[in-house]
């Protein structure tokens, strides 16, 4: 049907009103919006890259899915009640974190895919500068077990230390935990390659008695993942299906070795001591067998870990 202006100006007015408030509706219904977890504060650096890595995901599939936006919750939520916000999905609807059973065996919809190819399962440890000869002169698992961790109280790395018998102390207060290192509440603060560095280097000024222990690694199998809200299903569609086009064509392993490459070549794995520990919480539906999810520092690989390739763990040198 052709409309005329000179016969119903009215009506055609109407109409193109219509089709206009009738589109804008279901663009804006169409669009998905990624609502965050927020920081606990300005300095904490943690989830930066995991959020440029979500937001290339919904880049690159705004072809098939439409726009987007990403927001963050107005204030920083502890595990507990994140999860709890997570399912419900009004004020967050998406996070990437360690996973644990809880959370894998909740509502949430949980995109098993490390978000970080493994790098946060190696931890090296913060210590208290005139404390590295007690750590050079550790030699076993059972030497280190002698010695007291600090952790958050409802982080994923707790429990798994706690399943392996660890001694710790545990804090709510995240940054609190260093004051209670150089204090001398515990021993060592394990952090993982990918937060050490970085919270050292913005630290190191209110902190001039901690230092980052240089002789040894810890390692145990802790994927970092996207957990989704129930409510957003086409949100987390969206996102495992823009991770593994990312994963496929290289431009994951691009992302990743821009952010990671200087922390791992400073973390300097061949000069270390690795203590392996095997999870017992680990999910049998972790993807172990997809080589492509995970970084290998002593794996050289075409197209990915090329630079930052160690031959393998260096032997054991004597203590000093």
């Amino acid at each position: 049907m052709r409309l005329t202006l000179n016969k119903a100006p009215g009506r055609w007015l109407l109409a193109l009103v219509l089709t206009l408030i009738l589109t804008i509706a279901e663009t804006a219904q169409a669009m998905d919006v990624a609502i965050l977890d927020a920081p606990v504060n300005e300095i904490d650096k943690r989830n930066d890259y995991t959020n440029i890595l979500l937001t290339q995901i919904l880049e690159r599939t705004q072809a098939k899915y439409g726009p987007f936006r990403v927001e963050y919750a107005p204030s920083y939520m502890y595990r507990d009640r994140l999860l709890t916000e997570l399912k419900r999905g009004v004020v967050v609807n998406v996070t990437a974190k360690a996973t644990r059973p809880d959370w894998e065996e909740s509502e949430l919809i949980t995109l098993r895919i490390p978000v970080d190819k493994g790098i946060t399962e190696y931890r090296i440890a913060l210590i208290r500068a005139g404390d590295q000869e007690k750590f050079s002169h550790i030699t076993d698992i059972e030497d280190l077990k002698r010695l007291t961790l600090g952790v958050g109280h409802a982080w994923s790395t707790r429990q798994v230390f706690q399943a392996l018998n660890f001694k710790y102390e545990a804090a709510a207060d995240w940054e609190g935990l260093y004051k209670m290192l150089v204090a001398g509440r515990f021993d060592y603060f394990p952090r993982a390659l990918s937060e050490v560095f970085v919270e050292y280097d913005d630290r190191k000024a209110g902190f001039p008695d901690m230092s980052i222990e240089k002789s040894m690694m810890l390692y145990f199998p802790l994927p970092k993942y996207f957990f989704v809200s129930p409510q957003s299903p086409h949100l987390a569609a969206r996102i495992e299906e823009g991770f593994k086009a990312m994963i496929k064509d290289g431009s994951f392993d691009k992302l990743f070795l821009k952010y990671h490459q200087p922390l791992i070549e400073r973390a300097d794995f061949c000069s270390r001591r690795i203590f392996r520990f095997d999870n017992p919480l680990l999910s049998d539906k972790t993807p172990l067998d997809k080589a492509e999810y995970w970084y290998d520092p002593f794996q050289k690989r075409a197209g990915r870990n090329t630079k930052a390739t160690c031959p393998g763990p260096a032997p054991r040198k004597p203590a000093p």
